[in-house]
């Protein structure tokens, strides 16, 4: 027998809590593991960034790419416990970006590509192995896992009902398909503040909610600004 599974047992397992759920085009759905839980168990393993672990200066690359879109792709090397025993990860995202209203900017791509290289680079000594192997399309591995790292404490303060199941994804996706029909940051907005639209998003999950903001941000920064006096009060 070996240990030589050991670092990535410790590490492999991912307290549900600190993922998120994705869907990209083409239909392809996964979850991610949120960045800071992946530098906590870092943390936790080896003490703080710069004394047990740490980043050594990334390298980027920017590429043209078709339709005056432009790639940026990041490489860093990650060291633990000691200077010399490392680890590689590469990440990319969009500096520039085409959709139907012309090119848009992405002032926040390197740190995309940055982070996507660092977590990239922690996988290959088994931070989130479990995500990163499928275990979490596993309803009853997520189940175990949500009581391996403990559920929130039960509160004598009311709470809405939350959908449940079906319920939950269909009213996630009946805010969703409503909110990508604003065709300016004026009407994106307007919805938004909505009262309806509001009570029916806090029924949702705070995953659920979370994943909404960042499609809504994310929108806004593609659709022009429109008229503000046509915003809803």
């Amino acid at each position: 027998m070996t240990d030589n599974l050991a670092l990535w047992e410790k590490l492999g397992k991912t307290d549900p809590a600190h993922t998120k759920s994705f869907s990209r085009s083409g239909g392809f759905k996964g979850t991610a593991i949120k960045p800071m839980w992946s530098y906590k168990r870092m943390t936790e393993e080896f003490g703080p960034v710069g004394q047990g672990w740490g980043v050594y200066r990334p390298e980027f690359q920017v590429v043209p790419a078709s339709e005056g879109e432009v790639l940026v792709f990041c490489t860093v090397s990650i060291w633990y416990q000691k200077p010399d025993q490392i680890a590689f990860g590469v990440g990319g995202d969009k500096a520039v970006g085409k959709n139907k209203y012309g090119l848009s900017a992405d002032d926040e791509a390197f740190k995309k590509a940055y982070t996507d290289a660092v977590t990239n680079a922690l996988k290959m000594i088994g931070v989130g192995a479990d995500v990163h192997m499928g275990m979490f399309d596993d309803n009853k591995y997520v189940n175990a896992m949500k009581e391996e790292f403990g559920e929130e404490p039960k509160t004598s303060e009311p709470k809405r009902s939350a959908p449940k199941n079906d319920d939950a994804r269909n009213l996630y996706s009946t805010l969703q398909s409503a909110m990508r029909l604003a065709t300016t940051k004026a009407e994106l907005r307007a919805w938004w503040q909505i009262s309806a639209n509001v009570e029916a998003r806090n029924r949702l999950s705070s995953d659920w909610q979370s994943n909404l903001r960042e499609e809504f941000i994310e929108l806004g920064k593609s659709l022009p600004e429109g008229h503000p006096e046509k915003e809803a009060a």
